[in-house]
């Protein structure tokens, strides 16, 4: 009789463990699964916030109603300023297709409106679309030479690249832009913006001033709007409906000779 109590004792003892062990396995996988989904939700909240937190995204940069391949529209809008610049005065040809050009020319000699356009160091031939040159012949170039600019010292038009930074093309890519490093006016003197306009170039500050006046280009980008551009200006031609973006410019006051 004490021999089968001990050993019932004996089974209850090992159940009573066995049950403890299980009780344990359970927590233990219970605390396993409630840290892998505080994990997985930290992460996608992690995400979440990165991509709230991003500067660039799918922001178009494409003029209005502009598509890829060029429209029938756009095609007929090409023709158009083509015809223009022949009624400005400007000795165009036409050329070499690139991506995402919709209307691309040359002009030879560069001139628009009484000012001359001269590269920084490219070769030519630079293509460009058709709406760059017109912005320069029939709005920039007059109204630059009218206050005394001979010629724009530049470098880049046409580039396929993204904006810097940003997931999003920018409009070198489309013929649409120009980066200008100097100014060389009718009394000889060159203005370079990397320097002279922090210092208060008058000329540098007049030539902002009166190119955003124009109204011939949608976005102009000074060292005194955008950090990105410290040693240029950044000229977008503006294209039939487009807004003007141009953002607000601190220009700096000349400095007091000491």
């Amino acid at each position: 009789m004490v021999g089968a109590m001990s050993f019932e004792l004996k089974v209850l003892s090992r159940l009573g463990r066995l049950r403890g062990l299980l009780v344990a396995v359970v927590a233990m996988f219970a605390l396993g699964a409630a840290g892998g989904e505080a994990a997985a939700k930290g992460s996608k909240g992690g995400k979440s916030s990165k991509k709230k937190g991003r500067k660039w995204g799918k922001r178009p940069n494409m003029p209005p109603g502009w598509v890829w391949p060029p429209s029938d529209a756009m095609i007929a809008e090409g023709d158009r300023c083509k015809a223009h610049l022949t009624e400005l005065g400007v000795k165009w040809e036409v050329g070499q297709a690139e991506r995402k050009i919709a209307t691309p020319i040359v002009v030879p000699d560069m001139k628009f409106g009484g000012i001359e356009l001269v590269p920084l160091w490219r070769k030519p031939p630079f293509v460009m679309d058709c709406h760059m040159a017109e912005a320069w012949a029939e709005k920039g170039g007059p109204a630059l030479a009218a206050i005394g600019v001979e010629k724009v010292v530049f470098s880049t038009i046409y580039k396929y690249r993204n904006v810097d930074g940003m997931n999003v093309l920018s409009r070198h890519a489309l013929g649409l832009a120009m980066d200008v490093y100097q100014f060389i006016t009718t009394d000889g003197k060159t203005h370079v913006v990397l320097g002279d306009y922090r210092r208060g170039d008058t000329v540098l500050h007049d030539i902002e001033n009166t190119s955003n006046a124009t109204g011939g280009y949608r976005m102009l980008l000074t060292p005194g709007n955008d950090r990105g551009h410290y040693d240029h200006f950044h000229f977008e031609a503006r294209t039939p409906g487009e807004r003007i973006e141009t953002p607000p410019t601190r220009q700096p006051k000349p400095k007091k000779n000491t």
